[in-house]
């Protein structure tokens, strides 16, 4: 009964720090956060809730993916450029390695912190890799 008790309290913590991180960035440049505002508005919602976490990291992530793509494409493009293929190699290499740890890191975080974090994990963590992949394009 602790244990439960404690998850619950973790996973409210995780909620509302999420909520409280999202509201203190710039709208603008926060697609996840607008989305909160945005569906808690449609919906007619008190406050946020699992099912506006879920679905706001969901878009963001889809988001964060195809900017990861059109990044990775850029990194092809000037390793041809620069006549370095095997930059964009290795880069390629840890694109698969990071897939397979934010997957399975993200699996421990909603197994252990809750159900929300199967999908605000990934969002977080896909941010990281555009602002890692805009660092090797620079």
């Amino acid at each position: 009964m602790t244990k439960l008790i404690f998850k619950v309290a973790l996973l409210a913590m995780v909620c509302v720090s999420a909520s409280v991180f999202a509201k203190a960035q710039d709208k603008a440049a926060d697609p996840y956060s607008q989305c909160v505002d945005d569906t808690i508005q449609q919906l007619k919602l008190g406050n946020i809730n699992n099912a506006v976490v879920e679905i706001c990291s969901t878009r963001t992530k889809t988001l964060y993916a195809k900017q990861i793509v059109q990044l990775l494409d850029q990194i092809k493009k000037q390793s041809q450029e620069y006549k370095q293929p095997e930059r964009y190699n290795d880069i390629m290499k840890s694109q698969q390695l990071w897939k397979n740890f934010v997957d399975q890191e993200c699996r421990n975080a909603g197994a252990y912190i809750g159900s929300p974090m199967y999908e605000f994990c990934p969002m977080q963590k896909y941010s990281e890799r555009l602002e890692q992949l805009r660092e090797y394009l620079n």
